[in-house]
């Protein structure tokens, strides 16, 4: 029965896709799927208490190795042979017979972990565990048969199957209602409550289905069985790196993002991405490695100020999750923001020491998608309440912030509490095409602040570190938390050469085409008409010989009414903007 949502469905739900009733994979490629779940496999209890061999098993005793009778392939390493401890969990390696369960996946001993039920058990005091290795099956079965928990009269009875296809079934004949896990009842006295999943050989990865009750919905009872498998052929969205949820309009982003083969076979598929109904480009990878992932970056998109949905799709023959295959996400372009490039959460703490001699400082280089602009504030997230001497905004000047002309100056600023943003406000209107940044400077001989760092990718290498009086150095570990908030609707003017040759229109004033010409060429330069608030209405594509013919329409075709419009050419940082007046 449907009866719940199970994180692969939440995933799902919240991509868009059809719902498949199962987990996510783990870094190994493995997902769970349960009984109770459309799908799932049926419970099929294995008796071998006549078959099978008896373990002899005492209190937190761990015996074997035990012979599979088959090559097993468990996270990718071949095993023939496995340990059964008392306490409710088989190993490949471990002779622990630890009986405090863990997280999973954790990296203390035991490691290459199959826990159907890991608790404190104590098959001294009553019950039997059995293995047998039916080849004739193609299976090893071991079973716990009425075995008491600790210091409790509840005797459960469970199982653990593995198969020569890779795969393993946790089975539950009887469990008493005190020690059903997954509403957390199990008894205090004398037990733990449980875990179950598997992990590696390193604890590094693993897969939870239960512990200490949670997640409430799965629930351990009687005839529940639970399979832990691999698919051979599957291929999915990993993240969307760029562009981030809220962007600003007339940016020029390339959409960056990863995609992963969980599967157990090399593949190649394209990888499409689709951004609201006016961009869509598609790549293609090519033997990506089982379980391993690849960036892509693909062409630049340019928002409008709307809300409109991305869309990550990987495409590959024979995928058998295609419930998987489409990662959606919502993004909402608009003139004003912050300019960042961290991705919200901090993963480390940066500082530089004060000197005595020296202003030291951390520093953030923005490239502003505007050349005009309202400067609306700043902001470091910190980690202590002590204070910068000075918080600053200033121009770029040869790839070094010029200090000595800031745009917004604010001394002796601090956070209100620890671990939160130290927050500058500023009204300042600011015309360049050059970078602006942001710099921190700590007190001489200071030890804190120390400012967030964001070390996931991608890091954008625009984090900086120095002295105006030394030199600035590149920051590569990660993105220093420090962000600008402008207004990008503030208008537009005419812009000189800026790293780009003159750009010519003629006729001005016209009535109804005039050409654009930019010297020496560069076809792949970005070319866009505004209107005088910095809008844009057209996009226009330059020849191989820099000319662009515009007819006084805007992007959907219609005619647009006289007045004075902007015409910008870009690429990179480099801009030249030149006015244009259309007659009617």
């Amino acid at each position: 029965m449907n009866r719940r949502v199970h994180p692969f469905a939440v995933w799902s739900l919240v991509l868009g896709v059809s719902l498949v009733w199962a987990s996510a994979p783990d870094k190994g490629g493995y997902r769970w799927i349960d009984s109770d779940d459309s799908g799932g496999p049926a419970f099929n209890w294995v008796d071998i208490t006549g078959s099978g061999t008896r373990i002899p098993l005492g209190d937190d005793d761990n015996q074997g190795p035990f012979a599979l009778g088959f090559s097993y392939d468990f996270y990718g390493q071949l095993r023939d042979s496995v340990r059964v401890c008392s306490n409710g969990w088989l190993s490949f390696i471990s002779e622990s017979h630890q009986f405090h369960h863990q997280p999973i996946p954790d990296t203390h001993d035991p490691n290459s972990l199959l826990a159907p039920f890991w608790a404190d058990f104590d098959p001294s005091q009553g019950g039997s565990v059995y293995y047998l290795a039916d080849t004739s099956q193609g299976r090893f079965v071991v079973s716990w048969i009425d075995v008491p928990l600790h210091g409790t009269g509840d005797n459960c009875t469970f199982q653990v199957v593995l198969d020569t296809g890779g795969s393993v079934v946790f089975q539950y004949l009887r469990l008493p209602a005190s020690v059903r896990c997954g509403f957390a009842t199990v008894r205090t006295t004398g037990a733990d409550s449980c875990s179950v999943g598997i992990e590696n050989d390193s604890g590094l990865t693993g897969l939870e289905y239960l512990r200490d009750g949670s997640p409430v919905e799965n629930q351990l009872h009687d005839s529940l069985a639970i399979r832990f498998y691999r698919l051979q052929h599957d291929v999915c969205p990993s993240v969307i790196l760029r562009p981030m949820a809220q962007v600003f309009a007339e940016d020029s982003i390339a959409p960056l993002v990863v995609v992963w083969n969980v599967g157990q076979s090399s593949a190649s598929f394209p990888v499409t991405v689709r951004i609201g109904s006016s961009y869509q480009e598609t790549m293609t990878v090519d033997d990506l490695a089982p379980l391993a992932s690849k960036t892509l970056q693909f062409p630049v998109w340019v928002p409008a100020a709307e809300t409109c949905t991305l869309e990550l799709i990987t495409s590959l023959d024979g995928d058998e999750c295609p419930a998987n295959d489409t990662l959606r996400m919502g993004v909402s372009g608009s003139y004003t923001g912050e300019l960042r490039y961290d991705d919200g959460e901090q993963d480390a703490w940066y500082m530089k020491n004060g000197s005595p001699t020296d202003d030291w400082a951390g520093a953030v280089r923005f490239s502003v998608p505007y050349g005009q602009f309202r400067l609306l504030g700043a902001r470091v997230f910190v980690a202590e309440t002590t204070p910068f001497s000075r918080v600053l905004v200033c121009p770029d000047s040869g790839g070094a912030p010029n200090v000595g002309s800031p745009y917004l100056l604010a001394e002796s600023v601090a956070a209100s509490q620890a671990e939160s943003w130290i927050e500058v406000a500023a009204d300042t209107l600011v015309t360049t095409a050059e970078d602006v940044w942001l710099l921190a400077f700590w007190q001489q001989r200071a030890t804190e602040p120390r400012i967030g760092e964001d070390s996931d990718a991608p890091k954008d290498h625009r984090t900086y570190f120095g002295s105006p009086t030394v030199r600035w150095f590149v920051y590569n570990s990660g993105d220093l938390m420090a962000r600008l908030r402008i207004d990008g609707g503030t208008g537009i003017s005419e812009l000189g050469p800026v790293g780009l040759p003159r750009l010519r229109v003629s006729p001005d004033p016209f009535r109804h085409t005039t050409t654009i010409c930019l010297g020496g060429g560069m076809p792949s330069c970005l070319l866009q008409v505004r209107d005088a608030t910095g809008r844009r209405v057209r996009d226009l594509r330059l020849s191989e010989s820099g000319v662009a013919v515009w007819d006084g329409r805007d992007q959907a075709g219609r005619l647009l009414p006289a007045g004075a419009y902007f015409v910008e050419a870009r690429t990179g940082v480099a801009r030249r903007v030149a006015r244009v007046v259309l007659a009617r």
